[in-house]
């Protein structure tokens, strides 16, 4: 192999590592600074509908008081009615002393009807679940263009051995 394909080659490959190096610490220090609760595993959240809530509505007074409703794809909503009169939750219909449940698998922003607020609305999060092909996929998505880039710029400052721009630098010197 020639001195200037082995140049090349080095060249290459020390392009190749420094640009990797370069991109997992841009893509990773940019996850860490924006990663939310989506990498958490799929859980329960349940809704407790309280005896009275009806009642309260009703009378213009709140309901029953909720938990942040932000989900990860592939929560499942639990809803528990407690009351003496059924309540809807959007497509759950939530008969006295029952459970319905909801898997909530499309993320998306939802306003929902619900009969134990006040609004009679309840707005929901899904928000997509994390996940490592996303990770490595903006590590590539840096690190290539990077490494093309890099490798090309070292053959701008410092041309290879043998070639025509470096005997084109030298007549000239």
């Amino acid at each position: 192999m020639s001195p200037a394909v082995q140049a090349a080659l080095r060249r290459l490959w020390w392009s190749l590592l420094i640009s990797s190096i370069f991109a997992f610490a841009v893509s990773e220090v940019s996850y860490q600074m924006v990663k939310d609760r989506s990498e958490r595993p799929p859980q329960t959240v349940e809704i407790l509908v309280p005896a009275g809530t009806a009642a309260r509505i009703a009378n213009g007074e709140n309901g029953p008081s909720l938990p942040e409703m932000r989900f990860v794809e592939g929560d499942i909503l639990l809803v528990r009615n407690l009351d003496e009169v059924s309540h809807q939750l959007g497509p759950l219909w939530v008969l006295p002393g029952s459970t319905s449940r909801m898997t909530l698998d499309r993320p998306s922003q939802y306003t929902m009807e619900c009969s134990f607020q006040q609004s009679r609305s309840l707005g929901i999060d899904v928000l997509p679940r994390a996940k490592a092909s996303d990770r490595v996929f903006g590590i590539i998505s840096i690190g290539f263009p990077t490494w093309i880039l890099l490798w090309l710029y070292t053959l701008v400052v410092k041309p290879l051995p043998g070639s025509e721009t470096e005997n084109a630098v030298s007549e000239v010197g």
